[in-house]
């Protein structure tokens, strides 16, 4: 059985059928059929709602999302939830290690961890930041330009 942590990016990109979404879609219908494990962090689920919250409002980078934005972004989550993905916590051990080696963020740090400590294979986006990860984390890129 294949496991499947997704990044934020793979999600945004699924539920706004951005490029890439097809890649995904195929990995959360293997989770649903019970032919794949799939996970996501708390940190990725917090990314998945505000993010969401922040699309819906139309101007993501001035205006502040109002409860109803929020409200789809966790509508959202649960959507993908439904699929059978799980939110899940790494080590704070683990995360301290990935992010600790640099050049990566915090929240992107949380996914990497919990592939890592899962052995499962890390989704994600266009962020450069995976390629240079001192972990060693199989690595399943949805597409190579940001949406």
């Amino acid at each position: 059985m294949t496991d499947y942590v997704f990044d934020t990016e793979p999600l945004i990109a699924y539920l706004y059928d951005e490029p890439g979404a097809g890649d995904v879609r195929e990995r959360l219908e293997a989770v649903e059929d019970e032919d794949a494990r799939g996970a996501i962090s708390h940190a990725t689920a917090t990314e998945v709602v505000y993010k969401v919250a922040r699309l819906e409002t139309g101007d993501p980078n001035q205006t502040p999302p109002s409860g109803e934005e929020y409200e789809v972004g966790e509508r959202d989550l649960r959507i993908l939830r439904g699929y059978g993905i799980t939110i899940e916590a790494p080590s704070w051990s683990s995360v301290a290690r990935i992010k600790g080696a640099g050049g990566i963020s915090l929240g992107d740090s949380y996914a990497a961890a919990l592939a890592l400590e899962q052995g499962s294979t890390l989704i994600v986006g266009a962020d450069p930041e995976f390629g240079d990860l001192a972990a060693d984390i199989d690595l399943y890129q949805i597409r190579e330009e940001p949406a």
